[in-house]
């Protein structure tokens, strides 16, 4: 009989190690998600870091499957996926996600540092206006101030030059060359290089790394006055969100909102100074603007961003621009 009772004692606690163990691991939530661009791009590059950093940082808890970049599902068709439930989420360009919230682009046009949008209470006003367009914006990932350029194919003398140009942009850098006398065509990023290639445009902007490389051959000239802020959103489908439980949900937002930003930020630093410096290196001399002309540049693209903000959404637009401009 206590034969008997030892063997049943064993295998009841067996069991219990069984049961738990399978707890703890049902216990990690998991989300499939997409990314702009690619593992390989230097951004995507960033973003794996930020996968890495989270996963390990909440193990057990929470965790991130990477499923690629825009190979997976197209750029501009990531925030409409992941509201539609057919990806869990997705690390983006605001300005991508303007067709579902249409001031979702604002978070471009900031001069103010991450801290400080975290303080005047940017991100919790922008998660209240995408939870009611179906999307739960998670934070940002920030890269840095005075990020994107204007990159051309021929040089230029002065800033008046860049009148009838056809400049690639994505939507929300649309209403600064427009303002500036430009023609802003609006492409993914895969397609800059071709359309370079085969003068369909001009020029482009976009962020300093990766350019001397990734645009070798197609690049004559570039203005050396960066403008807007670089920010990535971290969005996820509500239902996605919802399975996550309560606790594990507040561990992603503090992680998302005070930890990860700092380190994210300040990766980039060398990448983005390392990145000037190759353009340098190949022989791109740049346009740069006098004190005076630089002034009307940034007060040009500015001014024309937010004008365009408060165009389609007055109300919203006005806090936003309290919120993130100085």
């Amino acid at each position: 009989m206590k034969k008997i009772f030892t063997i049943y004692f064993v295998l009841l606690t067996c069991l219990f190690f069984v049961i738990d163990g399978q707890q703890a691991k049902a216990a990690e939530a998991k989300i499939k998600m997409v990314t702009m661009l690619p593992a390989k791009h230097p951004v995507g590059k960033s973003f794996g870091g930020f996968v890495k950093r989270i996963n390990a940082a909440l193990k057990g808890e929470f965790h991130i499957d990477w499923r690629g970049g825009p190979e997976a599902v197209p750029q501009f068709k990531q925030p409409a996926a992941v509201r539609l439930g057919s990806v869990d989420a997705t690390i983006t360009s605001p300005s991508y996600v303007n067709g579902i919230l249409n001031v979702s682009g604002a978070s471009n046009y900031s001069n103010k540092t991450y801290a400080e949008r975290k303080a005047a209470g940017f991100h919790d006003y922008f998660a209240e206006l995408h939870e009611a367009k179906g999307l739960i914006y998670v934070g940002e990932l920030p890269m840095s101030n005075k990020s994107f350029h204007i990159f051309l194919r021929n040089p230029i003398k002065k800033l008046e030059d860049i009148k009838g140009l056809k400049i690639r942009v994505f939507p929300a850098i649309a209403p600064a060359v427009k303002a500036l006398g430009g023609n802003p065509i609006v492409l993914p990023m895969p397609a800059i290089y071709t359309s370079m290639e085969r003068g369909v445009v001009k020029g482009f902007v976009t962020g300093i790394p990766g350019v001397a490389k990734i645009y070798k051959g197609v690049l004559g000239d570039w203005i050396h006055e960066g403008f807007y802020t670089a920010v990535f959103h971290f969005l996820v489908n509500p239902k996605s969100w919802a399975k996550i439980p309560s606790a594990t949900r507040a561990k992603v937002l503090n992680y998302v909102r005070n930890v990860d930003p700092p380190i994210f930020e300040a990766n980039w630093k060398p990448v983005i100074n390392g990145s000037y410096a190759a353009v340098d290196k190949a022989g791109l001399p740049g346009t740069k603007f006098s004190s005076a002309v630089t002034a009307k540049f940034n007060k040009i693209v500015y001014d024309a961003a937010w004008a365009a903000v408060k165009k389609k959404a007055p109300k919203e637009g006005a806090k936003l621009e309290k919120l993130l401009m100085k």
